[in-house]
């Protein structure tokens, strides 16, 4: 079963654009301050644009429940917080 859901934090580990899909790390303040590795997700590089490091995002994506994903997700949707 799939559904969308929602993480908001700080992007971290940006990667350089390859094919259109830039793969990023995502991390709360509280992940942060518990030494919680950035949850990682692909996103367009049109969803990208104009958005950095310093800026609190929202992150909408693409889970499938009850499934160990090994590669990033896949982002519905960002916007700033």
């Amino acid at each position: 079963m799939s559904g969308i859901l929602a993480e908001a934090g700080h992007i971290t580990g940006l990667s350089p654009e390859n094919s259109g899909k830039t793969i990023f790390g995502l991390q709360s303040a509280y992940a942060k301050t518990t030494g919680q590795e950035p949850t990682r997700f692909v996103a367009s590089a049109s969803q990208m644009a104009d958005l950095n490091d310093d800026d609190l995002i929202i992150v909408r994506f693409n889970h499938i429940d009850d499934d160990a994903v090994p590669e990033p997700m896949p982002v519905v949707s960002l916007s700033r917080a």
